[in-house]
């Protein structure tokens, strides 16, 4: 781990529950609130109705969502199979991969996507969490779809959500993906960056478990796709809600619950109130819309972990030679070009009937929104596999060259040798 990172979680611990940060945390957001006040009406008067902050809610449970190439649904099973029955109550739909035989738990799928349970698992000695209900679907004909929902033994309210982070931040390590800060040597009081870690490392710390003791490809280097659900006594009331903190929001309109997401939708909250806990579930859309809806919702997430990995072979920092990494480089490039699920269609005819979208506090056109705002992801996928191919097919031209040279001077040598036997016969 970073000495910066331990150099956080220390700072962390030591001063979140002090007398200092408590009291300069209430005048913050005395002071913001007032200033925020001031903004709408000045700037924003259409804001005005919006003074519902969604204050006095609890945390029913957290959804985390990662991505699985075949091996990786193996290497899932593996940890799955292996945990101790001691500390965990499993319940297990499919079967252990054996090391002779090999299963594909992915298939092409052009005329349907499999959609279900993957595994349960009861955690019988942990303080907060009740248990992981693992569900998943395919992306398409290459990647899986998992969705890790996190049940709490109680509700975390406020205190407890904080008690939560406090308990298990000390537990991250190296194979966890952690946000770092810097640490001002000064003797005043970093409360921005104490809140901001407060606000962040609650899906961080529940990454961890996914990645400590079941497998991840992706929740080592980057943060995976989640969704925390809230609710509170109070019904909420989509016109007074304020909703700008996030950057849109998906209002659905019978159950009466909101769904506020980022950019580049990482982190999503699902507001309700009436203490319901409303079943939704990210693995059925998949699996009805495919590709198409993955992309137009987690596309931006997905393309900047693809930079990143890609970048290591358009640089030339790594060789392009055949191997796990450059085969699941390959996969995503060739889903991305595959066929558009039909379906989709139909699927803002659908959202429009069922919710309403808003980009902040803003209710516009989800249609025209994508169009305007959505990558053009397959262009830039077919792109780099052109170029990514030429690289390949360069490397391979320039490796028969040098076996060529090896053979030339493996068959001079053999000559020679044999000249030196006849002469000396």
């Amino acid at each position: 781990m970073k000495r910066e990172i331990k150099k956080c979680i220390k700072y962390y611990l030591e001063n979140i529950n002090s007398d200092e940060y408590k009291a300069n945390k209430i005048k913050d957001d005395i002071e913001g609130r007032k200033v925020h006040r001031e903004y709408i009406e000045e700037e924003k008067p259409l804001w005005k109705e919006r003074i519902d902050y969604y204050d006095n809610s609890i945390i029913t449970k957290i959804s985390l969502c990662d991505i699985l190439s075949n091996d990786g649904v193996a290497r899932l099973l593996h940890k799955i199979y292996g945990l101790p029955k001691k500390k965990f109550d499993v319940k297990k739909y499919y079967k252990k991969p054996s090391l002779i035989n090999k299963y594909d738990y992915i298939q092409l799928q052009y005329t349907h996507s499999k959609y279900g349970i993957f595994a349960e698992i009861n955690l019988l000695e942990d303080k907060y969490i009740k248990s992981i209900e693992i569900s998943w679907t395919q992306i398409n004909s290459y990647f899986a779809f998992l969705e890790y929902e996190f049940r709490f033994k109680v509700c975390l309210d406020d205190e407890l959500y904080h008690q939560f982070i406090y308990d298990n931040m000390r537990f991250l390590n190296s194979k966890d993906y952690i946000t770092w800060y810097h640490v001002n040597k000064d003797k005043n009081m970093n409360n921005l960056m104490l809140q901001q870690m407060t606000d962040e490392f609650f899906a961080l710390i529940c990454q961890h478990y996914i990645t400590s003791f079941l497998y991840s490809e992706q929740g080592k280097t980057n943060p995976l796709i989640n969704m925390v659900y809230m609710t509170r006594k109070e019904p909420i009331n989509i016109d007074t809600l304020y909703l700008g903190d996030f950057g849109v929001s998906y209002y659905n309109q019978k159950s009466n619950f909101v769904i506020l997401s980022d950019f580049d939708g990482v982190n999503h909250c699902l507001y309700t109130g009436d203490n319901s806990i409303p079943h939704f579930n990210i693995c059925a859309y998949i699996a009805k819309y495919g590709n198409e809806f993955y992309n137009r919702f987690f596309g931006n997430r997905d393309l900047k972990i693809f930079e990143k990995d890609f970048s290591k072979f358009s640089t030339g920092r790594k060789k392009i030679t055949y191997n796990k990494e450059l085969n699941k480089l390959l996969n995503k490039m060739q889903g991305i070009s595959e066929v558009e699920n039909k379906k989709f269609e139909d699927f803002y005819k659908e959202f429009n009937s069922r919710w309403s979208f808003y980009l902040s506090n803003d209710k516009m056109d989800l249609e025209i929104y994508h169009k305007k705002s959505v990558v053009k992801f397959e262009d830039i996928y077919k792109n780099n596999f052109l170029y990514l191919k030429l690289l390949c097919e360069m490397n391979y031209s320039k490796s028969n060259y040098i076996n060529s040279i090896i053979v030339t001077l493996v068959s001079i040598i053999a000559m020679i040798i044999s000249l030196i036997a006849l002469l000396y016969k």
